[in-house]
């Protein structure tokens, strides 16, 4: 099934090109899924989460939410529409960078210039005061960056993370369209076994780190997940061997963990006094 990544930029026409690739190909844009799944499970409102994927919490926000468990909840449910069979637009949310490693995964990045983007917002929202639309865009640009620096370590217009670039100041929303159908078709982007399986082992990582931050006796435990086809390794440290007990317990029961390998670190042996006391 046919797997697109997209970028998000205010005025790009990101969103026109992402509603004629569903049209042009049998798609399905997944935006306010993730957004209701995310406050449901993170247990907070669908306006706080929106605020931490646009990279515009306010202080009262950044204090009250877990930003570490909504940055690997966001992964564990992009991963697991990548993964669902049916053909999927991702679009913005780290989704580029999550699915990397995907030889079947299509990154794309629409893009405009500055000057393009402030005009077609300034039409867009009816306003007459361009400086206004000019923070607008700024300030959209900035969260973006923001957010892609501070969870994925990426910047958003390095063109080395996507597999193909438009400029909409000069490729029309059509053209765009005709070449990443073009892309997703052709052989080099062709769904195999092989590629299945690197999404597969993507995804177990996310969805056991999702599974370990959220349990109530391991939330605070650093731990590094790795899987190859289906072989997990748990590293990292954590506080007592209770910890690292339940971590294998919770790693064990994903689904598609085949083997389980514990590296964990523990400081603390069960029932004996800590070092420094």
């Amino acid at each position: 099934m046919p797997l697109i990544a997209m970028n998000r930029e205010i005025g790009s026409l990101g969103k026109d090109v992402a509603l004629g690739l569903e049209e042009a190909l049998g798609m399905r844009i997944r935006h306010h899924e993730i957004i209701d799944h995310l406050a449901i499970r993170s247990r907070i409102r669908k306006s706080h989460v929106i605020s931490f994927l646009e990279g515009k919490q306010g202080l009262i926000e950044r204090l009250t939410t877990d930003q570490v468990s909504l940055r690997i909840l966001t992964a564990d449910e992009i991963l697991s529409f990548a993964e669902s069979g049916e053909p999927v637009i991702l679009r913005g949310w780290g989704a580029t960078s999550l699915l990397k490693d995907v030889p079947h995964a299509v990154r794309v990045c629409v893009s405009a210039s500055r000057r393009t983007r402030v005009r077609r917002m300034t039409e867009r929202l009816e306003l007459t005061d361009v400086e206004q639309v000019e923070r607008i865009v700024d300030e959209n640009d900035e969260a973006a960056r923001a957010v892609m620096r501070r969870h994925f370590h990426i910047d958003t217009r390095d063109i080395n993370e996507y597999d193909m670039g438009f400029n909409t100041d000069r490729v029309s929303v059509a053209e765009c369209v005709d070449e990443i159908v073009k892309l997703v078709k052709s052989a080099t982007f062709a769904e195999t076994d092989e590629s299945r399986a690197k999404l597969r082992d993507v995804a177990i990582c996310h969805h056991v780190r999702a599974a370990i931050r959220t349990h109530g006796s391991t939330a605070h435990c650093k731990v590094r997940v790795t899987a190859n086809a289906g072989r997990v390794v748990l590293e990292g440290s954590v506080d007592r061997i209770e910890q690292s007990e339940a971590c294998s317990d919770i790693a064990s029961r994903i689904k598609g963990v085949r083997l389980l390998e514990n590296r964990l670190n523990v400081g603390e042996v069960s029932g004996s006094p800590r070092r420094d006391e």
